[in-house]
Parts: C-alpha cells; structure tokens; sequence
C-alpha cells in the first residue's frame, strides 16, 4: 500500500519576502535588494558563501538584467553562520529561524524594474531530509 499523505504535501521550509531596502528612490541612489526568510523550526538553510564542491546546494540568485539599475558586486548574506558539518567534510555556511541576504545595486533611471529568480536548498536538522526550493522576485518603483 502507498501512502498518499506524502504525495499531497509540498514541503517548504522558508518563505520568502523580497523587498528594497528605501521606500524614496531618485536616480543615482544606491540602495539593497533585501532577500528575507523565515525558516521553520528544526530546519536550515544553506547560504552562498562556502565551498560548493563540498555537496550543499548553495543559495543561487538570477537577476534578469534592466537598464533602470547595475548590480554591485554579489548577493551577500547577513550574519551567516558557519559551522564543520562531518557529512559534507567541509565548513558550511547556513541560516537558521531567519536568513537575510542583500544584493546591492545603483539605480540608473527610472521607473526601476528589479526582477529574476532564485534557488536554495532547505534541510531538517531532524529527519536529515533536504527539499529544493525556487522563488522569483519582481519589484518596481514607483510601483505600478
């Protein structure tokens, strides 16, 4: 007999809100895109800043390029923590409870269009099962 229960349930671990880091844009500014998730109870997840030889999948961003903005260096994450894990035999970098991550970029006109997708992995520190997860972002200012 098959169980349908686990069929019927999509696990996602971390929901995410994206938002920018100012309410008033002008032309010039440099401002954040601002990644934030709140991870459920017993699981973690993993950010980008670690060896991805060692097995994780790291969080990965893809922005969609636009004229109104340039992006400033790389997505980077806030007050990560890192720890050895003996399974993956490497330091790894994770978030726990809540994860931020920042993306910098220069407004070059507007309106600004921000938009583009992401992949992460999630993890439970109890039953050690791992889900994939994907989002997308589109944000515009003034929004429309």
């Amino acid at each position: 007999m098959v169980s349908s229960l686990s069929f019927g349930q999509i696990l996602r671990p971390a929901k995410w809100q994206v938002n920018l880091s100012k309410t008033e844009i002008k032309v010039g500014d440099v401002i954040d895109v601002v990644f934030k998730a709140k991870i459920d109870k017993s699981w973690h997840l993993y950010s980008n800043d670690f060896d991805p030889e060692l097995g994780p999948i790291l969080i990965e961003f893809d922005f969609e390029s636009h004229a109104s903005y340039t992006r400033i260096g790389k997505v980077k994450p806030m007050n990560a923590k890192k720890h050895y894990d003996k399974i993956w035999e490497g330091e790894v970098s994770y978030f726990e409870d809540t994860a931020e991550m920042r993306q910098q970029i220069k407004v070059l006109s507007l309106p600004l269009k921000v938009e583009g997708t992401f992949d992460f992995q999630s993890c439970s520190t109890e039953s050690g099962q791992c889900v994939l997860g994907d989002d997308e972002f589109d944000l515009n200012y003034p929004s429309n």
